[in-house]
């Protein structure tokens, strides 16, 4: 126990917090901090941009933020769009934004913060004449907008539109089915696609990051002769580029398959959760209450930027929770040495501030920052030895020098706004451009505001906005990447895209660059202009510096916010700090006792116990998209999330100052017992652990939230991990396997396929088969029957509405037959090998974390020993650690590297 430790607001004087940046993850760091009694002072070098009115005086929410344009000059100007004539310009600045703004149905930390912050209104003013603000009874949650409509085109056919949420009729669910076999996909196509998503979620957390991390999601997915037809396989390839600049030959197959399993799911849920977005322009619906509400917890926003980090130059004698910290030392040469630094600015910042620190031998995320953004990237593939890699330095902003091939870890992701002069709505959602050569994604935001645009006031009416993806591939049309053209050129060719991709699909149309032709009925279907209106003006993305141009049309050749994607082989080159889960539910790293006091006594880095963020120097701990996270991607899930591991990392090492250095941190968690699945309440969680210096941040592992059926053959698969034996399914496949459950194959016009909720239906039940298998195979008691998941056959629980029952499906066994047939060898499927892998090398036992955290009312099946599994291996099985080319990859160690150790979960709560 730590008996006798002030909370931060008891102390005196209260400990002072500067946090370095005022996006997302440093606001949500002074939001936690405040919240629990610290003194935080927010410096950010960007001014709002706005005039006039009570606005803050620096600019909140990084690459969240709206960016406000006028057709008067600057880099965020308004420009009128090329050939377009008697556009009126705005009288007031317009909203536009990096890229839409996006709430998937999935996210938790951003939920929960969403409900954390009160909308204000005005109440009058002072004796100075500001005005003052009160809170209301809303939060900025219900400002969102739920969306269930999303868009796709489809080069030479008609466009179609998809729901976000669970059908509600029968007819719905039929007609959507019948829209998927458009996309191209057939029964095999999804029974494939299902089998590999089964091996995945079988898989356990250990495994994925030791043998997915060099592993693509599209090697994934064609793994052991594992093949699609063309339309499929073209899809897997574009759309992850079309959400979120992944790219399916060079992502990892872990971030990439959790993103998609994430959305895939959620449709099965029935928590009524939907994706969202606001209702007006992002500064103006969510970062102007925030900043109300951060003042009066009383943050202070400062504008000012970091020239470095200065290490403190004595002190080594001291105990080391009494040494000195760190100084920052501004532009303007102000020093300022709080008892606590967040650094939550971008990549390239926090790798060029922190630099005098890693010369002092500082160690941790500090010394893992160093080249993160500036080394060059490797020109042959993501996984090219160290050795045969080029030695020099890059400027990670200039476009010229990052991004060129696709396997860099940061790439170009911009936006660009286009305003009109008159209604045009397209669709209530998103849209993706199917074919697009700059891989296009849009949503027309004027749909969601609650204040709608009036032509008289703000000189449109309707505004599109719309991300681009791809800015090395080269136009069908012009011949040049988005990285190569004029302002102009790039808003000129950017719809010329949509227009095309929206029209290929009329008869005879001229979509897709192709020239108008006469339609069946002999009329002929004119050019894209004959059908949508022209754009009045344009907004390219601020964070794109241009080149010099007398009239401002240059061509970007600075990206001042290089985006950082998920790349085989490049998770362990991140910043070091493991994320850490209070609840004690996630697989986790950990550095040793030993590893701790050396790092303490040489790197001058600290860490909790139970593992998490490191501290440097008794006040430095970093956070952003850019530092490891459950979400894995980067998003303002991410940086949320990234901010409250930093304030649990601080709080932990508050009460370790502050105890005299006698609490180590590794036993935080109390004990208490709750049905399965009841931790994680749809926007929110009903727990939160409690310390010392104030409640532990809210966080959740995403893995965490997949289905029930998995968790058994998941548990098993972590066992046999650690026994050093390949993956269950891929051993019982050389032995004799249940017969699973297979999708039928419509004859002609029969049949359509099934709708996205039939997919997750179809796994949910090809996990029950393979568990049933796995219970007596292992003998393990069979647990209680979980509540069946909605599906084409089985209506909805409350909230989600009730539909009848869809076209026939095939039956599947209750029980695995016995005795099993054995796997068609031809099938998609793990073959077996001629010999086991070896265990990977142990530095000792992995540990468990001491204590307890949660047990549940009802377990899953308990964990099998070492003995038990090795017991299934009659017949050697492949490991899956092969690389994209073929060759076999290096297996880490267990733990992963020397001075860490694994922790297995201390409670297993499923979704």
């Amino acid at each position: 126990m730590t008996g006798g430790v002030p909370t931060p607001a008891a102390r005196r004087p209260r400990p002072r917090a500067v946090v370095l940046g005022a996006g997302i993850a440093g606001l949500t760091a002074a939001h936690e901090l405040a919240e629990r009694g610290f003194q935080v002072t927010v410096y950010e070098r960007r001014l709002d941009e706005r005039t006039g009115g009570d606005h803050p005086v620096v600019k909140l929410g990084g690459l969240a933020a709206s960016q406000f344009a006028t057709a008067g000059g600057g880099r965020a100007r308004l420009r009128p769009f090329p050939g377009r004539s008697g556009a009126t310009p705005p009288g007031r600045a317009v909203a536009g934004e990096h890229g839409f703004r996006l709430f998937p149905a999935y996210y938790l930390h951003i939920w929960d913060l969403l409900q954390q912050i009160p909308c204000y209104v005005p109440s009058g003013t002072d004796r100075d004449g500001r005005t003052v603000w009160r809170p209301t009874g809303r939060t900025v949650m219900d400002n969102v907008r739920r969306v269930i409509s999303a868009a796709t085109t489809l080069p030479g056919k008609p466009s179609l539109i998809f729901s976000r949420a669970a059908p509600r009729s029968a007819a719905e669910l039929v007609t959507t089915a019948g829209q998927l076999g458009e996309l191209g996909f057939t029964p095999a196509d999804v029974q494939t696609f299902l089998g590999r998503l089964a091996r995945y979620v079988t898989t356990s957390p250990p495994r994925r990051a030791a043998e997915l991390a060099n592993r693509s999601a599209y090697d994934f997915f064609t793994a052991d002769g594992c093949t699609y037809t063309p339309a499929t396989e073209a899809l897997m390839l574009e759309m992850p580029k079309v959400l979120a600049a992944f790219d399916s030959r060079w992502g990892d197959a872990r971030t990439n398959l959790n993103t998609y399993l994430q959305l895939l799911l959620h449709l099965d849920r029935g928590e009524g959760k939907a994706d969202g977005v606001l209702d007006g322009p992002t500064t103006e619906a969510w970062f102007d209450h925030w900043y109300r509400h951060l003042t009066a917890l009383g943050v202070r926003f400062v504008p000012g930027e970091v020239r470095e980090l200065e290490p403190p130059r004595a002190g080594g004698n001291l105990p080391p929770h009494r040494r000195p910290r760190v100084t920052a030392v501004l532009a303007d040469g102000t020093r300022i040495t709080p008892d606590y630094l967040v650094v939550a600015v971008d990549a390239p910042t926090a790798e060029r501030i922190t630099g005098t620190l890693r010369r002092a031998g500082t160690g941790g995320a500090v010394a893992g920052l160093d080249g993160f953004t500036t080394s060059l990237a490797p020109p042959k593939s993501p996984l090219q030895a160290s050795a045969e890699r080029p030695a020099g330095r890059r400027d990670p902003y200039a476009m010229s020098e990052t991004g060129r091939v696709p396997w860099d870890r940061f790439q170009t992701l911009t936006g660009i706004q286009f305003y009109f002069d008159t209604e045009f709505q397209l669709v209530r959602g998103h849209v993706y451009y199917s074919g697009t050569e700059w891989h296009l994604s849009s949503i027309n935001q004027r749909a969601m505001w609650a204040e709608r645009p009036e032509l008289a006031r703000d000189g449109f009416v309707s505004v599109l906005s719309v991300d681009i993806g791809d800015f090395n591939t080269p136009s069908g049309v012009n011949g040049k990447a988005a990285r190569d053209c004029t302002t102009d050129e790039l808003a000129a060719e950017v719809w010329r895209q949509i227009s095309d991709a929206l029209t290929s699909g009329l008869a005879g149309g001229a979509g897709m660059g192709r020239a108008p032709s006469s339609a069946p009925d002999g009329n002929t279907a004119g050019p894209p202009e004959t059908r949508l209106p022209t754009p009045a003006w344009y907004a390219l993305d601020r964070y794109l510096v241009l080149a010099d141009d007398p009239d401002g049309n240059g061509r970007p050749v600075r990206n001042e916010a290089p985006y950082l994607v998920p790349v085989v082989g490049d998770w362990d080159n991140r910043p070091e700090g493991e994320p850490w889960n209070p609840n004690g539910t996630s697989w986790m790293t950990r550095p040793t006792e030993e590893r701790r006091r050396e790092d303490l006594e040489r790197r001058h880095t600290w860490r909790a116990g139970h593992g998490g963020y490191p501290m440097h120097h008794n006040s430095v701990v970093l956070a952003g998209t850019w530092t490891r996270t459950f979400t894995r991607m980067t998003s303002m899930e991410a940086a949320c999330e990234s901010a409250r591991h930093a304030v649990n990392a601080l709080l932990d090492h508050y009460i370790w100052v502050e105890s005299g250095g006698t609490d180590p941190r590794d036993d935080t968690a109390l004990d208490w017992r709750f049905p399965f699945d009841f931790l994680d309440q749809g926007y929110s969680g009903p727990v939160r652990q409690p310390t010392p210096a104030g409640d532990y941040c809210y966080v959740f592992d995403l893995e965490d939230r997949e289905p029930l059926d998995a968790r058994g053959p998941r548990n098993l698969d972590g066992e046999c991990y650690l026994a050093g034996l390949p993956h269950p399914l891929a051993a019982l496949s050389a032995l004799s396997a249940p017969t699973l459950p297979t999708l039928p194959v419509p004859p002609t016009g029969g049949q359509p396929l099934p709708s996205p909720e039939d997919y997750t239906s179809h796994l949910l039940t090809y996990l029950q088969a393979w568990r049933q298998y796995l219970e007596q195979a292992t003998h393990w008691p069979a647990p209680p029957p979980p509540a069946a998941p909605p599906s084409a056959t089985t209506p909805p629980s409350p909230p989600s509405p009730t539909f009848p029952t869809a076209p026939p499906s095939p039956t599947f066994p209750t029980a695995p037959p016995s005795p099993p047939d054995p796997p068609d060898p031809t099938a998609c499927g793990d073959p077996p090998a001629s010999e086991t892998p070896p265990a990977p090398e142990a530095t000792g036992t992995p540990a468990r974390r001491p204590g307890s955290a949660f047990r549940a009312a009802r377990l899953p099946s308990p964990p099998v020993t070492r003995a038990s599994a090795a017991s299934l291996y009659s017949v050697p099985a492949p490991s899956e650690s092969a690389s994209p080319d073929g060759d076999e990859a290096p297996r880490p160690t267990i733990p992963p590297l020397p001075g860490y150790e694994l922790i297995r979960p201390v409670h297993d709560l499923g979704r």
